[in-house]
């Protein structure tokens, strides 16, 4: 018998229950009428978010967003993927929706008539198209259908910034729905029933004019006069009161009607005359507009009390006429007395329009003669400010250059709102003017692909979900350059996504980003307007910056290439962070957009001569090289991408001591270095590139340079191999150098990685070598890491004498200088010794001293070993819970600085921790899960893992398989030597023998043990 397909990984149903949707009111779920409980607070926020925008993807930032808001836990990504789970499955029968995992995000398909949003949506709009057919009584019906499906304020119940913001917008097309309602009552001589309608509205939109008119009118025509005037003073004092304005022109009018007893109030209402119909001068609205949520919430402020004037500013190509004029259409209807538009061609290679011209067009469409218009620009300011005064006129400013060219374009009282594009923040207009800022970025990854999907249809997005990504990513979220794409696709159907991708992906980007046979419509040509504006000290500063490599760049390596003193130069970098040439993301760093770092980059490569170039990379070297001691982690990244894009170049290899000393601290520093590491393959290869170089060099220092980077990734890494090759080869080109292993910082590299692969007797010969290398050279810290090494590897020896020497001696040279996370190194190496010897109080005060410097100087390497250190501590007094918890904790924090090989480790003890506390199905379930880090196993590792699985496997009953395991870790740690853990072994390889039957064997096990513990001066242990 054959099953239906899975959809989406569920699983099948034979039986499909229909489930209404609702979010007009309280958010409800139905199935056959009957409410479906939604359990907990995180799953109805979801359904909302995701119900508020049926049908397209919703991010998971903005999930997070909507549920949490401005403390979202750190589980938060976790708790959606269940709660996502949940909503499946209560929507698994419905037959009438699909939840869909999408990239980043989800996005929920509901049938329309399945959603009381998208009935009611549909419904106003037949009904709109029914009064333009001249059906009144049909509209009117559909409306009073549309309203029925309301059950209260939208997503009542439900707070928050995101859910709130989606709720207004269906609140607000309520309000709309009702007054059109209450106008065709009044039409059709029904008006009666509109009076406690139009006053709920009132009462939650109290400043809607166009209710207070109709209102008024229907309390006229039932003979109610004063409650029709009261109705005016009422709004007009909120108005007063509230925003600081009078009603419009239009209410006033109508008041004076009312006084008059207006016998035209008694027929069908009628709108009040004009000389000429209000202004709509706004051009088509998108038909597909995308995203920009929160820059409409943001714009929705313009109607409430506060400044009325928005700018809207953003690189060019990023969509800000397109977002200004979607507002103007969306908010239209509040601005009865017209709409204004003008584009005043601020950045265009037509000269800009003058503020008088501007001022004229918008003079006429209000309806003043042209002789009328007065020459002069202050005069004719004066006269549009008077014409806009006391109405409700919205204005459209689109492209404008500089706040000179706006200002006289401004209103200045009363409810009219001017809405402002520029490529420039027009800083200086906030001086003389109150303003809302907006910054118009590009669009996220999900808006990205849904615009996409609106040029091209969803269902060929969906066939290459992959590269409509690809393509979205190489387009930036640039809307100008996803539009041309877009409409280059809808005229090449044969065409696919890939074969766009795979072009965009190419050489030549901007080629790609430009509609056949319109020279105009591309992307580079929209940068070359605003290449336009600059000034030749800002074009010069531009396109240098242009060319560096890398991701972003800092304020100090911009003032030091600039050719300027350095207050100049920071002048010219907030002239350019004002014209959004660049990005000032984080304070004193900057950053391009892609396309337009690239379109720069050409500019500059094409501009400059060689030797221009050169001077800019030898200088650019200079700065990183021998700048600031420490440096911020995106200037590793970038010294990175610099290395690799100018090797070849000369004086570039100073730039692998940087590496070397950012590779070589990354895996112990502060969590932010750490992290970096870990998530810098290119250091890898970086090393390669240098090694390449060092081969073909004539100075041995270069290879030695580059091998020293491998060997600190490799070993940072946990590829401890791979590190003792690296190191080899380090040394020896060192020692093709004048000064060879001066410090003894090589060896003891070599040393320390040696150690680690459990080769004690060679680790501690070459470390003796750096000690006197190290000590010779006075250098302090490389003195205190050698010393701390070598005491290391005597302590792995059961050497507790020689050990304990070392570490003091690290210790005392440590103390000499600056506290820092550094400082604890020495100090845990002795708190582990004091563990070994069964000193537990003396290890338990240095874990304090150790916890109580990390608070100062955090680093969560050091905080993994210090954890580490503790659970050895509760383990020896037989404090299972806290050794437990402390073991958790440094596994965690080894995973957050991927810091493998302690991960494993770590691991490895956790399972030996439940097997002392008899949780054996727990230890099983620790080891079954750390196959994926197998390429990170040492003989210590694994001596350890066997000595573990000995103990296992003899609590399980399977001595053979124990006593095999036991044998192996013996062997391993004898011939490290490691007699301490090799007497442990031992032990648990006695009770194996106990298990299986040879108590000769176990006794001469527990032998060598007792004779290995007497050695090293500790108890023998059971």
């Amino acid at each position: 018998m054959g099953t239906s397909p899975t959809t989406n990984g569920r699983t099948p149903t034979t039986r499909r229950w229909p489930v209404d949707f609702g979010i007009l009111g309280p958010l409800q779920l139905a199935r056959e009428g009957l409410p479906v409980p939604l359990p907990g607070r995180t799953l109805p926020r979801l359904l909302a978010v995701l119900l508020l925008d049926a049908g397209n993807v919703v991010s998971l930032p903005r999930l997070v967003d909507a549920i949490w808001e401005e403390a979202p836990p750190a589980t938060a990504r976790r708790q959606i993927q269940n709660t996502v789970a949940t909503a499946r499955g209560l929507l698994l029968e419905a037959g009438t929706s699909e939840l869909e995992t999408v990239g980043e995000g989800y996005r929920l398909r509901v049938r329309a008539e399945k959603l009381d949003s998208l009935r009611f949506q549909r419904a106003v709009r037949i009904a709109r198209e029914q009064v333009d057919a001249s059906e009144p009584e049909a509209a009117l019906g559909t409306l009073r259908e549309a309203l029925g499906l309301w059950r209260g304020p939208a997503l009542a119940g439900l707070g928050g910034r995101v859910i709130e913001a989606g709720a207004l917008r269906w609140n607000e097309e309520r309000a709309a729905a009702e007054e059109d309602r209450a106008e065709l009552e009044l039409a059709l001589g029904t008006g009666a029933a509109v009076v406690p309608g139009l006053r709920r509205v009132l009462e939650q939109h109290p400043y809607r004019q166009r209710s207070a008119e109709l209102l008024m009118t229907a309390l006229y025509r039932e003979g109610r006069a004063p409650e029709a005037l009261d109705v005016y003073e009422s709004i007009r004092g909120q108005l007063d009161e509230e925003l600081g304005i009078d009603p419009g022109l239009r209410l006033k009018e109508h008041r004076t009607a009312i006084l008059r007893e207006d016998p035209a109030l008694r027929a069908a209402p009628a709108p009040a005359p004009h000389a000429l119909p209000a202004p709509a001068q706004l051009p088509a609205d998108s038909v597909h507009f995308t995203g920009r949520g929160s820059q409409l919430a943001s714009l929705g402020a313009l109607l409430e009390p506060g400044p009325r004037t928005a700018v809207l500013s953003g690189i060019g190509g990023s969509g800000k006429t397109t977002l200004a004029l979607h507002w103007a259409h969306l908010v239209r209807e509040r601005f009865p007395d017209g709409q204004l538009y003008v584009n005043l061609r601020g950045f265009d290679r037509a000269a800009p329009l003058t503020p008088l011209d501007a001022i004229a067009g918008f003079l006429r469409a209000l309806g003043v003669a042209t002789e009328a218009i007065p020459s002069d620009t202050e005069e004719a300011a004066a006269l549009l400010r008077s014409r806009l005064a006391d109405t409700a006129t919205l204005l459209v400013l689109d492209n404008a250059r500089n706040s000179q060219q706006v200002l006289p374009l401004l209103p200045a009282t009363g409810g009219s709102v001017a809405v402002v594009t520029s490529r420039s923040r027009l800083p200086d207009l906030a001086a003389v003017h109150d303003v809302h800022r907006l910054t118009v970025d590009a669009l996220g990854p999900d808006e990205s692909v849904r615009l996409l999907e609106g040029l091209i249809g969803a269902e060929r997005v969906r066939a290459e979900a992959a590269d409509a990504a690809r393509i979205a990513d190489l387009c930036g979220g640039l809307p100008l350059a996803l539009r041309i794409v877009g409409t280059n696709l809808r005229g090449q159907p044969g065409t696919t996504l890939a074969e766009t991708a795979a072009a965009l992906a190419g050489r030549d980007r901007l080629a790609h980003l430009a509609v056949e046979g319109d020279p105009t419509t591309t992307v580079a040509a929209a940068f070359d307007l605003s290449l336009l504006a600059l000034e030749p000290e800002e074009e010069l500063l531009y396109l240098t910056l242009a060319f560096l490599p890398g991701a972003d760049f800092s304020k100090g390596l911009a003032v030091a290439l600039a050719a300027w003193d350095p207050e100049a130069a920071e002048g010219l970098l907030a002239r350019l962070v004002a014209a959004h040439r660049i990005d000032e993301y984080r304070p004193g760093r900057y950053r391009f957009h892609d396309l337009v770092r690239e379109y720069a980059r050409r500019k500059a490569e094409s501009g400059f001569d060689g030797a221009a170039l050169q001077r800019l990379r030898e200088q650019t070297v200079e700065w990183y090289a021998t700048g600031s001691t420490r440096l911020p982690v995106e200037e590793y990244r970038n010294i990175v991408a610099t290395f690799l894009e100018w090797n070849g170049h000369r004086s570039v290899s100073r730039l692998l001591r940087r590496l070397i000393a950012f590779a070589d601290a990354g895996y112990r520093d502060e969590t932010s270095l750490a992290d970096s590491l870990y998530e810098l393959p290119e250091l890898a290869l970086v090393a390669e590139r240098g090694i390449e170089t060092g081969l073909r060099s004539d100075d041995p220092m270069d290879g030695a340079r580059a091998y020293a980077l491998a060997d600190a990734v490799a070993y940072a890494s946990g590829k401890l191999n791979r590190s003792k090759y690296y190191g080899e080869k380090t040394l020896e080109y060192l020692r093709r150098t004048p000064d060879g292993d001066r410090t003894g910082k090589a060896r003891n590299d070599l040393g320390t990685t040696l150690t680690q692969l459990g080769r004690h007797r060679e680790a501690v010969s070459i470390l003796r070598e750096a000690v006197q290398a190290a000590d010779a050279s006075g250098e302090r810290w490389v003195r205190v890491e050698v010393h701390t090494s070598l005491g290391t590897v005597l302590r792995r020896m059961g050497r507790f004498p020689e050990a304990e020497a070392q570490m003091r001696r690290a210790r005392a040279l440590d103390a000499a200088g600056p506290e820092g996370p550094t400082t604890v190194y020495p100090l845990l190496a002795l708190s582990e010794l004091y563990v070994d010897q069964g000193r537990i109080s003396a290890a338990e005060d240095l874990c304090r001293q150790i916890a109580d410097m990390l608070r100062d100087h955090p680093s969560d390497y050091y905080r993994s070993r210090l954890y580490f250190r503790q659970f050895a501590v509760h383990r020896a007094d037989e404090d299972h819970p806290r050794a437990e918890a402390a073991l958790l904790r440094g596994v965690e924090l080894a995973e957050r600085v991927n810091n493998r090989r302690h991960q494993l480790i770590y691991q490895y003890w956790l399972a030996d921790l439940y097997v002392d506390s008899d949780h054996l199905d727990l230890a099983r379930e620790v080891l079954g899960r750390l196959a994926h880090l197998g390429r990170y196993e040492t003989s210590e590792s694994l001596a350890i893992k066997a000595r573990v699985n000995c103990r296992l496997l003899t609590a399980d009953g399977d001595p053979r398989q124990a006593v095999r395991m036991g044998r192996q870790a013996c062997d391993v740690f004898a011939a490290m030597p490691d007699p301490l853990r090799q007497a442990r072994s031992l032990n648990a390889l006695a009770r194996a023998h106990d298990r299986a039957g040879t108590p000769e064997a176990a006794a001469a096990c527990r032998d060598q043990a007792r004779a290995l513990f007497t050695a090293l001066g500790i108890d023998p242990e059971p």
